[in-house]
């Protein structure tokens, strides 16, 4: 009996060992692995030079700090910054060219206007159709203000080497960095002074309206604005 069983065992190993052969295309071995896709080097720039190489010292801390950084530091608390970085140039000459070229109060105002726009964005919860005008006459506002009280507080100027996806040298160029501040309590006034104009130019038609412009009210309240 126990014959019997063991070679019915082994006539069912034989049998599945044919059925396997039998699926494998003629003439292949081993499933092949697939084949590896080469992927992009992905390189930093270097840093070739920068203003204090010359004198063996390294870059200031802001020139790598983003805007939330600089502004949690304690000399700024009291402060809005704003950092602004120049195309990348082919010589030095060209970076602060833009620098000299610069309107700082114009970009400045721009991004006012984008801060405020996002405030306004998370505050209407769905209601951006109700604030249409009255948000538009807010940016408006920025738009022909003067901006008073913003002051240069550095800047540097880097030359990189960058890369091209493959590894090789895309080119060496300089970039310019400029670090400017405006106190907070001369643009939270400001920004006020912007919401009370366009609230007295532009009067809510509906009570859901005037619910979305106190929502963004109070939102900017919580900021101190």
């Amino acid at each position: 009996m126990r014959r019997t069983v063991f070679g019915l065992v082994l006539a069912a190993l034989a049998l599945a060992l044919v059925a396997g052969c039998a699926s494998k295309p003629k003439g292949s071995g081993a499933t092949a692995a697939p084949a590896k896709v080469a992927e992009p080097i992905v390189r930093r720039p270097d840093m070739l030079d920068h203003k204090n190489y010359k004198w063996g010292t390294q870059p200031p801390e802001w020139v790598t700090m983003n805007v939330s950084e600089l502004e949690a530091l304690d000399k700024f608390k009291n402060d809005y910054v704003f950092k602004f970085e120049s195309p990348r140039a082919k010589n030095l000459q060209g970076a602060e060219l833009w620098t000299k070229n610069f309107t700082a109060a114009a970009e400045i105002a721009q991004q006012v206007k984008n801060r405020v726009q996002v405030k306004f964005a998370g505050a209407a919860a769905g209601d951006m159709n109700a604030l249409g005008t009255y948000m538009e006459q807010v940016v408006k506002s920025f738009s022909d203000a003067t901006f008073a009280g913003f002051k240069q507080k550095d800047s540097y100027w880097v030359q990189m080497r960058y890369y091209k996806p493959d590894g090789n040298v895309e080119g060496d160029d300089f970039t310019y960095l400029a670090l400017y501040t405006i106190p907070q309590a001369t643009l939270d006034e400001l920004v006020r002074k912007a919401l009370d104009e366009a609230g007295q130019a532009v009067k809510p038609k509906t009570p859901e309206e005037q619910t979305a412009r106190k929502r963004v009210q109070e939102a900017l309240e919580k900021e101190g604005i």
